[in-house]
């Protein structure tokens, strides 16, 4: 039991921290840094660059969502189980609903609309449809990162309550 619940908690907080890392310093780093080479053309490189670590990154989510799923699922037949065990295997699954909505709905729109627009983003005046799909399509994203950031906490602080009760 000590087992599965430590490889719960290093998957809760390799998916937690690798979005933390990703949203607070690997993006304002990469966007800064090719921004300020290469202007305009810098933003769509750090888009590309920031765009292919979050793909990677997709994938590490969905592994370390199935580890918490079969960690607790493996839990809820052991005794004693852990508290409220249904309500954390829900919030994983909607946690692992979101990265996939986020990871396969919204990203493909984003290329598609990449593709379709033909030019650089940063290029298109603020008014323009595109642009605002495009934010749109960016802001949703945010939100979903941030709501899965959440969640992530929420089950964190619910396992170091309970460490402490």
């Amino acid at each position: 039991m000590v087992v599965l619940r430590c490889l719960y908690l290093l998957a809760l907080v390799f998916w937690v921290g690798g979005m933390v890392a990703l949203g607070t310093f690997a993006a304002p780093a990469i966007f800064d840094v090719l921004e300020s080479y290469h202007g305009s053309a810098g933003r769509l490189e750090a888009g590309d660059v920031f765009g292919e670590m979050l793909r990677r990154f997709r994938s590490f989510e969905y592994g370390s969502a199935a580890v918490l799923l079969g960690c607790l699922g493996t839990l809820t037949y052991k005794a004693p189980r852990p508290s409220a065990i249904r309500i954390r295997m829900a919030t994983v699954a909607v946690m692992l609903c979101i990265s996939l909505y986020s990871g396969l709905g919204i990203t493909r729109q984003l290329d598609g609309l990449q593709a379709e627009m033909g030019a650089n983003i940063a290029s298109l005046a603020a008014d323009n449809d595109y642009a605002a799909r495009y934010d749109n399509l960016y802001g949703q994203t945010t939100l979903l990162l941030l709501l899965n950031l959440g969640f992530g906490l929420s089950l964190i602080y619910w396992e170091a309550k309970s460490r402490i009760a």
